[in-house]
């Protein structure tokens, strides 16, 4: 009787210093990541995995569940929508709350929080291949260009830029030729990218040219072939603004500003019916050296 008593008594003490154990473990593992800072701003630019086959899981604030991997969706665009810093073995990290709505072969929305080093700015191919972008989603020349040469809408913007000799297709140079000039389809239907004039990067270039003449002939040929197009275009900017071919191969250090919203569904009718989504902006300018 003496040995069991002692024996229970022994296990009741390894079982109660057990469970303050696991009671311990249990609380420092849900304290282990806490909240410094959380900013929620009105912006939510556009990320992208920055090691897409790398398996990086987006979590709870708490940093103890698991919503998903960024390589489950690595051609997916995420929507930044706060900057949090979390503390974690007395060091502190940035973590972006990013989300992406569900898709056919992905249903599940995708959301969490991940540390800003396993993200770049910018967009993936999921949008950089789809027939619409709007000129204020883009961040960088890399992204728009890939754009230009991935949508099927574009094939027009990249005939054009292929056939300036010389110049490089430059977001700062088209957004200010959308802010400053562009053709929409209709005064009812304001296409107008969302460009912020603060944003503009005007003392980057001098003689700035735009070219009304070319963009009124895009927007009403919009039904048009690309080689027919291209071959109007050609001869628009050499009788009306002098630019012959050989007047463009003169030009040195200049860029392109061109933005062409058309044909954005695929669909014919609806492309070119009366709530359409149409905007051209078309300039070239000289790069001021920085």
């Amino acid at each position: 009787m003496k040995l069991n008593s002692k024996l229970s008594i022994v296990l009741g003490i390894t079982f109660g210093i057990a469970l303050c154990l696991e009671s311990s473990q249990s609380a420092q593992a849900a304290t282990t990541y806490t909240v410094v800072s959380e900013k929620w701003p009105i912006a939510r630019p556009a990320y992208r995995a920055k090691y897409p086959s790398k398996k990086v899981a987006l979590w709870n604030k708490k940093h103890t569940k698991r919503y998903g991997y960024l390589n489950d969706r690595p051609n997916t665009t995420f929507s930044r929508s706060s900057i949090t810093v979390l503390q974690h073995n007395n060091k502190k990290s940035t973590y972006y709350y990013v989300s992406a709505g569900g898709t056919k072969s992905h249903p599940k929305e995708t959301l969490g929080y991940v540390w800003n080093g396993y993200l770049t700015k910018g967009l993936a191919m999921d949008l950089l291949k789809s027939r619409y972008v709007p000129l204020e989603s883009f961040s960088n020349n890399k992204d728009y260009a890939s754009y230009v040469n991935h949508s099927k809408s574009q094939k027009i913007t990249q005939a054009l830029v292929n056939a300036l000799p010389n110049m490089r297709l430059s977001l700062d140079l088209t957004n200010i030729a959308a802010y400053k000039f562009g053709e929409n389809m209709s005064d009812e239907n304001l296409s107008r990218p969302g460009i912020k004039s603060s944003s503009l990067k005007t003392k980057n270039y001098t003689h700035i040219m735009y070219f009304p003449k070319v963009t009124a002939y895009l927007k009403r040929s919009n039904t048009v072939a690309t080689a027919t197009r291209l071959k109007q275009v050609k001869r628009i900017l050499a009788k009306d603004y002098g630019l012959t071919t050989a007047k463009l191969n003169s030009l040195k250090n200049y860029q392109i500003g061109l933005n062409i919203a058309e044909n954005t569904t695929g669909n014919k009718t609806t492309d070119n019916g009366p709530q359409a989504i149409k905007f051209y902006a078309f300039a070239i300018a000289q790069r001021v050296n920085q």
